[in-house]
């Protein structure tokens, strides 16, 4: 009897474990374009002849609490988004109009409502004609999970 409990207890646990590893932010991309709740690429690297950028946050495990998007650059806040997570699974986004001479490292912390960032990503807005050799966008990976909920886009 000893031994089922004590597997029992591991098994508690050990799945205890796993559900507090799956919480907080399961994806972060900075993508050009959001269809059907989902991005359609992701970007590293957008000239500054594109005005629109969009960063998508994918939440787990956070239901209730709010997060934000900091979006940065040059050290310098730009804009904060606050979203509400209105399930266990919760998709995000908010965009940045950008102006032709905001080159440079642009970065968007998904920060707790106690302060803390949760992720960060960061992508350089460069001039037209001067992009890296790097391809510019990829297709985004699709989400494990199609059947639930998602939060309207913000801005």
């Amino acid at each position: 009897m000893r031994i089922v409990t004590s597997v029992f207890a591991a098994v508690i646990l050990l799945t205890g474990l796993s559900v507090q590893a799956e919480s907080g932010v399961a994806r972060a991309i900075f993508a050009t374009e959001i269809q059907d709740r989902e991005p359609v690429d992701q970007i590293g690297q957008l000239t500054n002849d594109n005005s629109m950028v969009y960063f998508f946050t994918e939440i787990r495990g956070l239901e209730g609490q709010t997060i934000t998007h900091r979006w940065e650059q040059g050290g310098e806040v730009r804009a904060e988004v606050n979203f509400n997570v209105g399930g266990n699974r919760w998709r995000v986004w908010s965009s940045k109009n950008l102006q032709p001479g905001w080159v440079g490292e642009w970065k968007v912390s998904v920060v707790d409502a106690g302060g803390n960032v949760l992720s960060q990503e960061s992508f350089a807005y460069v001039p037209a004609g001067e992009e890296s050799s790097a391809p510019e966008a990829m297709p985004a990976a699709p989400a494990s999970d199609e059947t639930a909920e998602a939060a309207p886009a913000a801005e």
